[in-house]
């Protein structure tokens, strides 16, 4: 990476453009004060993606009189189906560009545009929760919805609070014999799981390492749950806590075991060990609009809100189509669908960079 190149063309002395890893404690120490900022925009996220696929990623911060008030980490791509790109966060459910003021958000995207004109990306992409970035973007699209359930109350409560059905579920879950494991020592358990899920799902696997190294450079934000049934393991999740909230960030249930409701057995139990505590929010993650994810994760009573996929680009038609979900990638899923999980395994990690 020309980091030292990109350095160059940024004129405004309140910006600099450094290494994600090198954030350092003055980007932590903004982050626990600016609202919108989430586990997404950590500097740790630097050395895994280094670590998983061998990407490297900048910070671009903006400061007044000595204080980051505005910041955007963008990991930065240069192949043959991505193009030159830079996008904020891949493999993630959020990220995006964070700015305490309307002026500073625009110093920011006016800096993407520089690095834009300058030939160092085709396009940058941003994920922003919430609300849009506007006229700030040249190209926008609300495609994703995310789900925060409000934990600030007794589980009893949140649990008079859920539909009949829902309610019935988890007493059936309860009485299916299961046992769960929570912790950060069976990551073997939990990778198989996700390895069956991905592949039911038509989506190439992560690395295991990608998982392995957010145990190791977020130990005190990552852990797993995973449900057994006769010790065999049938269904986990993978969730971090950062300030106030907690996302549930990678699921697995395969089909085979939907029966025995781990994902609902998981879920409640994560709700009470929260409920009434610090923890004030239990953020489900992203789902595609109308999607089947969208309606498991509506039934426990969530607020949603909207994601909007965001771009800069001078040229629009050098922005590809990279989403599994997209047309082109129908018949690839589908194939993909009746592979040998021995055969996705193997080839899914050299595959999943590409769908970010």
């Amino acid at each position: 990476m020309k980091l030292d190149l990109i350095r160059k063309i940024i004129s405004d002395e309140s910006l600099q453009v450094l290494l994600l890893t090198d954030g350092g404690k003055r980007w932590l120490d903004y982050l626990e004060t600016e609202p919108e900022a989430d586990i997404c925009h950590h500097p740790a996220w630097g050395q895994i993606f280094v670590e998983t696929f061998g990407l490297p990623s900048i910070l671009i911060t903006h400061t007044t009189e000595g204080r980051i008030d505005g910041g955007l980490p963008l990991v930065i791509y240069d192949q043959m189906l991505t193009g030159k790109a830079m996008v904020s966060m891949p493999y993630s459910n959020y990220g995006g560009l964070l700015g305490q003021t309307d002026q500073v958000k625009r110093k920011i995207i006016d800096t993407c545009r520089e690095i834009i004109s300058a030939g160092n990306a085709d396009y940058i992409e941003l994920r922003q929760t919430g609300e849009s970035l506007g006229n700030l973007a040249d190209h926008s699209v609300k495609n994703r919805i995310t789900f925060r359930l409000d934990l600030d109350r007794k589980s009893e409560d949140i649990f008079k609070a859920f539909k009949k059905q829902l309610r019935t579920r988890l007493r059936k879950a309860d009485g299916i014999g299961l046992n769960w494991y929570q912790g950060r020592d069976r990551l073997d358990d939990f990778y198989r799981l996700f390895a069956m899920a991905m592949k039911e799902h038509g989506t190439p696997v992560m690395p295991k390492r990608h998982f392995a190294s957010m145990l190791t450079h977020l130990p005190d934000n990552t852990e797993m749950m995973i449900a057994y049934k006769d010790n065999r393991p049938v269904g986990g999740k993978l969730y971090m806590k950062y300030k106030d909230r907690v996302t549930m960030t990678r699921g697995c249930y395969p089909g085979r075991y939907k029966h025995l409701l781990a994902n609902y057995l998981l879920t409640w139990e994560l709700i009470q060990q929260l409920a009434g505590g610090p923890i004030k929010w239990l953020d489900f993650g992203r789902s595609a609009i109308n999607s089947g994810g969208h309606k498991y994760k509506s039934n426990w009573g969530p607020q949603e809100i909207p994601i909007f996929t965001e771009y800069i680009a001078a040229d629009q038609k050098k922005i590809p189509d990279l989403k599994p979900e997209s047309a082109k990638y129908r018949m690839a899923i589908s194939t993909w669908k009746k592979m040998p999980l021995t055969i996705t395994r193997l080839i899914g990690p050299r595959l999943s960079r590409y769908f970010t």
